[in-house]
């Protein structure tokens, strides 16, 4: 999504910093933490993220494995866009361990990497001894993760517009 598409989507104003002193979520926070993801790999998309939303100690972030779950084909999706290489089931359970702290089982990933696939949103490439993915659906890969950022967005928006009344 380009920042151009930022304004076509609905948002709430922007708040006060949090108590934890987190910045209020800005369409300018939003281009800044998102900046140029197609030349980054995860980690240092996740390192941005700190920065930007932790004042840069975002590498103590842990999230919630039932999050991930949940989001686990968008998750799958953006990763496999960061990376050139390594997108092999195991590579991306790596991946899922270092960025959020969380490690999904291969009875979890392997099914979701092979709906992926069947909807020919990825594309498998059989080498000797694994299988390596890639995006081949990039309209639906974009909707896919862009629906579940606004969901996650709107749910955390709200959560930091209510910490007043807690």
């Amino acid at each position: 999504m380009s920042s151009d598409n930022l304004s076509t989507r609905p948002r709430a104003k922007a708040n006060e910093p949090g108590r934890d002193g987190s910045p209020p979520v800005t369409p300018q926070l939003l281009r800044q933490v998102r900046g140029s993801a197609r030349d980054r790999t995860p980690e240092e998309v996740m390192s941005r993220v700190g920065a930007a939303l932790f004042d840069g100690d975002g590498d103590d972030v842990a999230v919630a494995e039932e999050l991930v779950t949940q989001s686990l084909d968008e998750i799958l999706l953006a990763l496999i866009a960061l990376r050139d290489d390594e997108t092999h089931g195991t590579g991306l359970m790596e991946d899922m361990a270092t960025l959020f702290d969380v490690r999904p089982s291969p009875g979890t990933v392997y099914p979701r990497l092979h709906d992926l696939d069947a909807n020919d949103t990825l594309a498998r490439h059989d080498l000797v001894q694994t299988k390596q993915y890639a995006i081949d659906d990039e309209e639906t890969a974009t909707e896919l993760v862009e629906d579940a950022m606004y969901q996650h967005l709107t749910i955390g928006l709200f959560l930091h517009a209510a910490l007043d009344a807690v």
